[in-house]
């Protein structure tokens, strides 16, 4: 990807400006590092309150994609983003001249009642669990998605093959001042080890 940006070109032949370039470089580098750290912290919350979940996991870890998608729905790493109306539209019964920058919201709309029935019950088993845009849809789809999901997946597992969380009410969390991303400034949780066999 970085050798992509290295040597893009415009549709003229032009190249882009270096600091362009070097904005763009960090802002994957940041937004990489932070949906992953804010999803990671965010599943763990759920899981200290939710010890039938926990559970559930623990018997059947194929639910453990499912799983994160459902937090990744419920509890989007990223609350909006920004967009540019290139045409006029209607958004809600609201007119947007072209031109104008909107605010999309994530989670509002991971939890639309017309696209997901009971939008605020959280079960891993449900079948739409992939069904949201958390990550942005189309061409503005995140490129980290599946990185993302992978480093999750992966230290879900090894926390689940070596802990119990909880209890429920021995943790104490804070959240991110932001209206950008959605994520815990401070997770504080217990652990128990699993067995005796802990690596």
């Amino acid at each position: 990807m970085l050798t992509g940006l290295a040597t893009a070109t415009f549709p003229d032949g032009s190249t882009p400006a270096v600091i362009d370039v070097v904005r763009v470089a960090a802002n994957l580098f940041s937004a990489g590092q932070e949906t992953t750290v804010r999803l990671l912290s965010t599943v763990l919350k759920v899981l200290a309150e939710r010890p039938d979940i926990q559970r559930l996991l623990r018997e059947d870890r194929g639910l453990v994609p499912k799983f994160i998608e459902k937090t990744l729905r419920m509890e989007s790493p990223v609350k909006g983003d920004f967009r540019l109306s290139k045409v006029p539209t209607t958004v809600g019964g609201v007119d947007i001249p072209a031109g104008t920058t909107v605010m999309v919201l994530n989670g509002a709309a991971n939890r639309d009642p017309r696209r997901f029935e009971d939008p605020s019950t959280f079960d891993p088993r449900r079948r739409d669990a992939r069904q949201h845009i958390a990550f942005g849809r189309g061409i503005h789809t995140c490129p980290g998605a599946p990185l993302t999901r992978a480093e999750t997946r992966v230290g879900l597992e090894r926390l689940l093959d070596r802990t119990v969380h909880g209890p429920a009410d021995a943790r104490r969390y804070r959240y991110l001042p932001t209206f950008v991303l959605r994520g815990l400034t401070d997770l504080h949780l217990e652990f128990t080890p699993a067995g005796e066999d802990i690596r």
